[in-house]
C-alpha cells in the first residue's frame, strides 16, 4: 500500500512539474519559392534584414528598443548567448518576436517580416548564430 501511494505521489509530481507552455508551440513558416535558406549568411543575409527592419530602434546610437543594439556584434553574440538563440524545443525568441508569435513580444511592432527573411533567421539561428 505504501509503495502505490509513493508511485501515485510521484506520477503525480511529475505531471504536475510539466514545463509545457499550452499556447506555445512551434511555428513552421512555409519556405517561398526561390528563397534560399540553406546558404543564409550573417553578413549577406541577417544583417540586411537586421538593418531592413531592426536598426531603427535597436542600432548602433538609437536610444529606444530598450538599449539593445543588434547592429554591435559583440552585443548580438551576448544576447543570443544569453537564451535568445532557442532550446530546440520552442525555438529562438528572437525568431518568435520577428513571428508575432502570441507569447512573445512583437517586433518590428507594426508588421511582420517577410516569410523569406523569417526562414533565412530561423535557419541562421539553427547554426547558433553565427557572425561570419
Amino acid at each position: 500500500m505504501k509503495s502505490t501511494t509513493t508511485i501515485l505521489f510521484l506520477v503525480t509530481f511529475l505531471l504536475v512539474s510539466c514545463t509545457h507552455k499550452p499556447g506555445l508551440v512551434p511555428v513552421v513558416v512555409p519556405t517561398p519559392t526561390g528563397c534560399d535558406t540553406v546558404n543564409a549568411t550573417y553578413a549577406k543575409d541577417i544583417r540586411p534584414i537586421f538593418s531592413s527592419n531592426c536598426y531603427s530602434c535597436h542600432g548602433t546610437g538609437v536610444t529606444t528598443g530598450g538599449g539593445l543594439d543588434l547592429e554591435d556584434t559583440a552585443q548580438l553574440k551576448n544576447y543570443l548567448k544569453n537564451g535568445f538563440r532557442g532550446d530546440g524545443i520552442y525555438g529562438s525568441k528572437l525568431y518568435h518576436c520577428m513571428l508575432h508569435s502570441p507569447l512573445a513580444q512583437q517586433m518590428p511592432p507594426t508588421y511582420i517580416v517577410d516569410s523569406c527573411s523569417l526562414k533565412k533567421v530561423h535557419y541562421w539561428l539553427s547554426q547558433g548564430g553565427p557572425i561570419n
